[in-house]
């Protein structure tokens, strides 16, 4: 039972709503600082936590409730006789719930490493909120720990019934949140102007705390578990699963790749409609056109075997002739922006076909974050790549017309998601030849030139784009003898004279952009 409540917090959401229930159901409220003067403002009694101790907070706010009959009263063990003996000795009140949120700290570091301005943060380190909130979940079984307020509504609705699962649950959530907090703490003491982390963003100590949103079946193979996490202090993913069997790792996979161009080519092209079909997290398929289902067809056509069980993102509205189409083949995945209720009653013919709304909106602000790989224990972290580069910097041929201009800014913007050594050649905004994942940009350039003609494409007047510099001319040639005009390259080889003079001899308008985009 619930009588005693300690509550100090920063984030004070919904804090008037749960307090006033929590004297509605007979709680005494005990509080420090800024909490107890919004408390009183309700017109509720609140007793200050200096007037209960018999000690001032000292040290400019520093010492609040770093004192035994605050931590006594939150860490007495209620079913043991000697604790109970002991509070009444010392006059101690036995607490029953802590009330606490922590000042996130982590945007104070960010700021620092984003600025390159490392200003001191000491005295934003909390030292008595986490205190508070360690003891408490220590001793959930008896003390409840509320570190959230999106718990609020939870513990008044079960107020009565509060059993053991869900103290522990709220135990784990608040030693996951200390954990974050703390991590946010090392970050900045270790953060030194000298060391190069500093300069590119990165603290020498690095971190983070995960939250298991689902368990999968199975990971990339059968044989292999794998369960699917975000951030601790991340929200859940703006994305809404309206049908569909469950999502596998690899969907998810996937999903995560395709969401990642789609907001790439959208953002290049922001006046038209576009669409991208990925298999195995390199694109086979996408186009940009004036209309959806435009986009959607060409998208398919670019790859139609490779389009077969393939996963869709589309930027733009969703109607009955855009699902029609989309339904005319196998589709494991469809990530849309947004659907008509007469699209969703034809894509729920096939129940199978996950279909998944995205706000690529809010998606699109998480793509500012760090790319990890582990593997035996050690970890490589990483900057996400997010530059796009204008097409502008032409190094040999007649000036291009705008629709080549187009063509070779979503050819850019398409092999940044490549998987290296990439090479990939749009025609009229759509995707026509890809390849991928070669030991050899040769052996990449031969696969665009042999798969576009697989699927009856001319190449002749196409763009190319390479996601690195040339080292030889013979990449250009390949592309070239296929019918290629236009290639967009990153540069910076000690060849580029070289293939700057045979680019001149053959006629190909070249561009180059200064960085590359590797994709391993």
């Amino acid at each position: 039972m619930i009588k005693k409540a300690i509550i100090s917090v920063y984030d004070k959401t919904g804090l008037d709503k749960f307090v006033l229930k929590l004297v509605e159901n007979g709680v005494k409220i005990y509080s420090t600082g800024g909490t107890a003067k919004y408390i009183s403002k309700l017109g509720i009694d609140v007793v200050s936590i200096s007037d209960y101790t018999g000690s001032p907070e000292v040290l400019d706010g520093r010492v609040k409730s770093l004192h035994p009959k605050i931590h006594g009263g939150i860490l007495a063990r209620k079913n043991n006789q000697k604790d109970l003996e002991e509070l009444k000795e010392n006059n101690i009140e036995a607490f029953d719930m802590v009330v606490v949120n922590l000042y996130p700290f982590k945007n104070k570091v960010a700021e620092v490493l984003e600025t390159g301005k490392n200003k001191s943060l000491i005295e934003d380190i909390d030292i008595g909120g986490p205190t508070l909130l360690r003891a408490a979940a220590k001793n959930c079984e008896f003390v409840l720990p509320v570190s959230s307020p999106e718990d609020y509504d939870q513990i008044i609705e079960n107020f009565s019934k509060i059993d053991i699962s869900f103290r522990r649950s709220l135990a784990a959530k608040t030693f996951a949140q200390i954990a974050q907090y703390d991590l946010a703490i090392a970050r900045y003491f270790s953060i030194d102007e000298d060391l190069i982390g500093f300069k590119d963003k990165l603290a020498p100590i690095e971190g983070s705390v995960l939250k298991r949103v689902q368990g999968l079946r199975y990971g990339e193979n059968p044989h292999q578990s794998a369960s699917l996490y975000k951030d601790y202090s991340e929200n859940d993913f703006p994305w809404e699963v309206i049908q569909g069997k469950e999502l596998s790792y690899n969907n998810i996979l996937d999903s995560l790749a395709a969401l990642e161009i789609i907001i790439e080519v959208k953002n290049c092209f922001q006046d038209k409609k576009s669409c991208i079909v990925l298999k195995h997290s390199n694109p086979c398929g996408a186009a940009v056109k004036d209309t959806v289902i435009d986009a959607i067809k060409d998208a398919k056509a670019g790859d139609p075997v490779s389009s077969f069980g393939g996963i869709f993102a589309v930027a733009g509205d969703v109607g009955q002739a855009e699902a029609k189409e989309i339904i005319d083949g196998f589709v494991e995945v469809l990530l849309l922006e947004s659907i008509s209720d007469e699209a969703r009653s034809i894509l729920a013919k096939k129940k199978n076909i996950r279909v998944i709304i995205c706000n690529f909106n809010e998606i699109q602000k998480r793509l500012n974050n760090f790319n990890t790989k582990t593997t035996f224990g050690m970890t490589l972290l990483q900057q996400a790549d997010l530059s796009m580069e204008k097409i502008e910097n032409q190094v040999s041929g007649e000036p291009a017309s705008s629709q080549e201009l187009e063509d070779a800014k979503l050819a850019w913007a398409l092999c940044k998601h490549v998987k290296s050594n990439a090479v990939i050649a749009v025609k009229n905004l759509q995707a026509i030849g890809v390849g991928a994942g070669q030991m050899s940009r040769v052996d990449s350039a031969k696969l665009v030139v042999s798969r576009s003609s697989s699927f009856d494409f001319d190449l002749n007047g196409a763009c190319a784009a390479s996601d690195a510099f040339l080292p030889f001319a013979d990449t250009l040639e390949i592309l070239n003898d296929g019918g290629v005009s236009l290639l967009v390259q990153p540069g910076g080889s000690i060849k580029d004279k070289d293939v700057i003079e045979v680019a001149k001899q053959r006629g190909v308008k070249m561009f180059f952009t200064g960085n590359r985009h590797f994709k391993h």
